[in-house]
């Protein structure tokens, strides 16, 4: 049997007479290869009664077994049984104007890279007490979205694998269910776009959700903050562990590179991949890294800089350790074997905080959308690393917001470098880390510092001019001067 397109999701309980009304508005629709899937929530009122009437197979009819008093699980079971490439949801109490699906299906057909699509609403009293009033409104902006909700569960259109990949609804609460959906799914780096058309009537009426006066606790949703919420729950799938990557660049400087990965590895509290490259190592290091098989290693006769090794490490973190997978085009590498978390730790950076990793992770898990670095010590122009704009809390953490990550340790989403790369004309050292922040900022990825988890550049600025002098010299002069 060929599977819907769309799948509209109605729960229901006790609201017989809103409910006919929404069903209709569905069957009616311009749009025609969609299955409704409604959930009974244990309704008393003769809802099962009337739906055994109906004669559309398009209908599949759940009857819960006992009341949950909330829509959360019952959308959840909803979603499980939904064949649609495409879910939709629709709230007893609202009804969808005739080209509602059509509107939203050709908007997200034409839109490739959204994964939820919206569109408008207009309020209707029940009772005609008070003229209608078009809803709350905007175009999609993810900081406003912290603040205030202006989507509806009735007005959108979700991409199946983008719904199940953040875990469902959180049957945690009690209220404010749809923007705590919308704000994980922002943070999980999922794309929203509008559609500035009335497509919707929600009536207003005695019993709605949003006029209920219940315990705070029972249904406040932590959703506002960046950093407090885990987006990824389990109750469309079970969530994967997150896997990290680490790459490092070695040039020489073996004693800075024996004490940097040993500190990594005491310190971190999280498993990674370790990947190196060595650019040309006159010293020894070659030789000691090929001793060690804990690294993934790939080996320059020369020094090709740090753009073009670290684009090789990303190449081979994207394939991963399978040499055979063919390498084609940047996207399809990556998601063939994934890791959520890269991280470039450079090789004279010393791990001082302990399960520093762990606490990285646990931030992830909260939000893809942010780059990150630990608070650095022992950097002499840029004490501390770059300004703060601003300061907030995770768990027990101090967050430093700024609008520019440092380069001695720089944590990022792995997804990024489905498209990013550094230039490889750029110069040697000292423009990477701008080139990769003005990257972030213009995709809407946050960037701070975690100040709390600290890392040391060793033995600090001043002290390794003095002890690898030859070195800092040589790199002075191999510097490409043209500009980004």
């Amino acid at each position: 049997m060929k599977k819907p397109i769309i799948s509209v999701i109605i729960t229901t309980f006790n609201r017989l007479s809103f409910l006919k009304k929404a069903v209709k508005s569905v069957l009616v629709q311009s749009f025609k290869d969609f299955e409704i899937i409604i959930y009974d929530d244990h309704s008393t009122d003769g809802t099962q009664d009337w739906i055994n009437t109906i004669q559309d197979k398009r209908i599949i009819y759940i009857y819960a077994d006992k009341n949950y008093g909330c829509d959360t699980f019952p959308k959840n079971e909803a979603t499980k049984q939904a064949k649609g490439q495409y879910i939709a949801y629709l709230d007893d109490d609202c009804q969808y104007l005739k080209d509602h699906l059509q509107t939203l299906y050709k908007t997200i057909e034409q839109n490739k890279n959204i994964d939820l699509v919206y569109g408008d609403r207009l309020i209707i009293d029940s009772e005609g007490k008070i003229p209608s009033q078009v809803g709350v409104y905007s175009n999609f902006n993810p900081f406003l979205l912290l603040q205030r909700n202006y989507i509806d569960t009735s007005d959108v259109l979700i991409k199946r694998e983008a719904l199940f990949s953040v875990g469902g609804w959180d049957e945690r609460y009690r209220k404010y269910v749809d923007w705590n959906l919308w704000v994980r799914m922002a943070k999980a780096g999922k794309h929203f776009l509008r559609v500035p058309k009335i497509i919707t009537h929600y009536f207003l009426h005695k019993g709605m959700k949003s006029q209920r006066k219940e315990d705070e606790k029972a249904f406040m949703v932590p959703a506002w903050s960046s950093y407090d919420v885990e987006i990824d729950l389990p109750y469309l799938h079970t969530p994967h562990e997150i896997k990290v990557a680490v790459f490092s660049l070695t040039k020489d400087r073996l004693f800075y590179t024996k004490k940097c990965f040993k500190s990594l590895e005491k310190k971190a509290g999280y498993k990674y991949d370790h990947y190196v490259v060595d650019n040309g190592s006159t010293d020894g290091t070659e030789k000691w890294l090929k001793e060690n098989n804990r690294y993934i290693k790939i080996y320059n006769k020369k020094n090709k800089g740090i753009s073009i090794a670290s684009n090789q490490a990303l190449v081979r973190i994207i394939k991963g350790c399978n040499s055979k997978l063919p390498f084609t085009t940047v996207e399809q590498d990556f998601e063939a074997y994934k890791y959520d978390i890269v991280i470039k730790y450079d090789n004279d950076c010393l791990s001082l905080s302990n399960n520093w990793l762990k606490s990285v992770v646990e931030l992830y898990k909260r939000n893809h959308m942010v780059a990150m670095s630990p608070y650095p010590e022992g950097l002499r122009d840029n004490p501390g690393g770059s300004p703060r704009l601003a300061y907030g809390k995770f768990n027990n953490h101090l967050i430093g917001v700024v609008s520019h990550i440092g380069g001695l340790c720089h944590i990022a989403p792995a997804s990024i470098y489905k498209t990013f790369r550094w230039t490889e004309d750029s110069p040697l050292h000292g423009l990477q880390d701008l080139e990769l922040s003005q990257w972030l900022t213009r995709n809407g990825y946050q960037q701070l510092y975690i100040e709390d988890l600290k890392v040391e550049h060793i033995e600090g600025t001043e002290v390794q001019h003095k002890r690898y002098k030859e070195y800092f010299n040589k790199r002075e002069k191999e510097k490409i001067t043209k500009p980004l």
